[in-house]
């Protein structure tokens, strides 16, 4: 293997392992990805590699680990019982974890994580190398985290570089359909003239593992309401470093948030979704937060031909 195993090429193989109708192979030169059967099979294994097997066997073996690690024993059970129910079993699977939000954010963290790990030690082995030079430092190993392991702390100028750069990805996230240069754009006028991350009018707070990764952060700044004298925190960010979501690190964040405003005479709370947070109502619900305000939209596009 000659390329370095960028995240790029990460996820292009993990997609190409999901893919149960075709097999592919990669190029060790490019790390370019391609169908093995544009392939002649004489060069399969010297002039390209194929990728790490992957078939429904493994992915319902990883699906009962999974579940065997389960600290919920309510849905420890549940999906017990999906994985037994023979014809379907991966949809009733999904149908269960759909239910529970956390659990489910979980799964996908998980699986990726395994797979990530099996696509590490292919790579490796391909190279015959011990460890991974190109690859770089792997995620912290959180198989054994819980969320008491982790803390949250006042941020400090150590941390701006890393809470920037998860803020503006996190924004992104939000737009996962629109032009890159779009949101870019959007990014950089609702951070226009916004309040220093460290200065008297915010308040940031950052999560880190025991090992002191930089996991998240939440980060408000004062408001004054026009309509109230009491003090109003607004909640500009809420992340999560993608290895460390489902553990629940979001609700610790905003507990530990919510705590410092109030230590510090805030009366309230606000924050505004968009785009994708919107899935979090039901999160921030659970915390008591009640709606304020509700912005409706109408798509025009086939107005004429299908009106109410």
């Amino acid at each position: 293997m000659q390329f370095a195993l960028s995240e790029e090429i990460i996820n292009q193989v993990i997609f190409a392992m999901e893919d149960q109708e075709h097999d592919f192979v990669i190029d060790p030169r490019s790390g370019e990805i391609l169908p093995a059967e544009q392939i002649d099979p004489g060069q399969i294994g010297s002039a390209f590699v194929a990728l790490p097997e992957w078939g429904p066997h493994d992915g319902y073996n990883l699906m009962e680990r999974f579940v065997s690690g389960l600290r919920n024993p309510i849905f420890r059970e549940l999906l017990k019982d999906a994985l037994s129910s023979g014809k379907g079993v991966f949809r009733n699977f999904k149908d269960e974890l759909k239910k529970n939000k956390e659990i489910e954010l979980a799964w996908f963290s998980f699986k990726e994580r395994e797979m990530r790990r099996i696509i590490a030690q292919w790579y490796a082995e391909e190279r015959e190398l011990l460890a991974f030079a190109n690859l770089g430092p792997e995620p912290e190993e959180i198989e054994d985290l819980v969320i008491s392991d982790f803390s949250v702390r006042l941020a400090d100028r150590s941390r701006l570089e890393a809470v920037l750069k998860l803020d503006k990805k996190a924004f992104a996230e939000q737009y996962p359909d629109k032009d890159s240069e779009l949101v870019e754009s959007f990014y950089q006028l609702r951070r226009q003239g916004e309040t220093h991350l460290l200065d008297e009018e915010s308040l940031l707070l950052v999560a880190e593992t025991p090992r002191g990764e930089f996991a998240g952060f939440a980060w408000g700044r004062r408001l004054k309401d026009p309509l109230s004298e009491e003090p109003l925190l607004v909640l500009v960010q809420l992340a999560v470093v993608k290895h460390y979501r489902g553990l629940g690190l979001a609700r610790l964040l905003m507990e530990r948030f919510c705590q410092e405003a109030h230590d510090r005479g805030y009366a309230r709370i606000r924050l505004e979704l968009a785009g994708k947070a919107l899935e979090l109502a039901g999160f921030l619900a659970g915390l008591n937060f009640q709606p304020l305000t509700q912005t409706l939209e109408l798509d025009l596009a086939g107005w004429e031909t299908n009106p109410p």
